[in-house]
């Protein structure tokens, strides 16, 4: 009896080839050759599943925003209200730059695409307008300072996040500093919350 093939398990694992690719070498480095070889099939294989790169590149910048939305449900999974959830959202994106490196560094090479391809485009708007969605709403259920615009500080602690992975990533900065930063702002916008050292979801040290 044939063999059943998962066919969207392989395209799945020919996307993550692909994004490898682009976290070690950028999207040059990217070729249906190139992607056949590291994910261990025959270029003809992966030309069976995608028609030609910019397809798999789509396909891979949809398997990229997976990974990092389950990196950010996995974190807020036992969280205990909305200011520990806010947290635990903006603590798992600094902490990309440990956990999922990879997907954050094909962000990044992904990001110059996106300029030119609107699918990709479309898609890192969506991603990110979802994130700030959910970021705005968290803040607006922790009792934030009278003065806290949810919608305009939503946006200043999703760029803060992002820019602060970056430093993890690079090593600029441990995640334990990282997160002491992230504490600081919230502490600032959410007086009432407890942050940091008094918040049950405080960061644990990352070997």
């Amino acid at each position: 009896m044939p063999k059943q093939v998962d066919h969207a398990a392989r395209r799945e694992e020919i996307a993550q080839a692909a994004l490898r690719l682009c976290a070690r070498d950028g999207l040059a480095g990217v070729t249906i050759g190139q992607v056949a070889q590291e994910a261990g099939f025959s270029k003809g294989l992966v030309q069976h599943y995608f028609a030609g790169k910019a397809d798999l590149l789509r396909a891979s910048a949809h398997v990229l925003r997976g990974e990092i939305e389950r990196c950010v449900r996995d974190a807020v999974r036992d969280a205990r209200g909305p200011a520990d959830t806010l947290r635990r959202v903006l603590l798992a994106i600094v902490e990309l730059g440990v956990t999922a490196p990879i997907p954050l560094l094909a962000g990044h090479a992904f990001l110059a695409r996106a300029v030119a391809d609107p699918e990709i485009r479309d898609l890192y708007r969506a991603g990110g307008d979802a994130v700030h969605r959910e970021i705005a709403a968290l803040l607006a259920a922790s009792g934030p300072a009278p003065d806290v615009d949810p919608g305009a500080e939503a946006h200043a602690l999703l760029g803060l996040a992002r820019g602060l992975s970056d430093g993890v990533l690079l090593g600029d900065l441990g995640v334990g500093d990282a997160a002491a930063i992230v504490d600081h702002h919230l502490r600032r916008i959410l007086p009432g919350a407890a942050t940091g050292s008094d918040s049950p979801s405080s960061p644990r040290p990352l070997g």
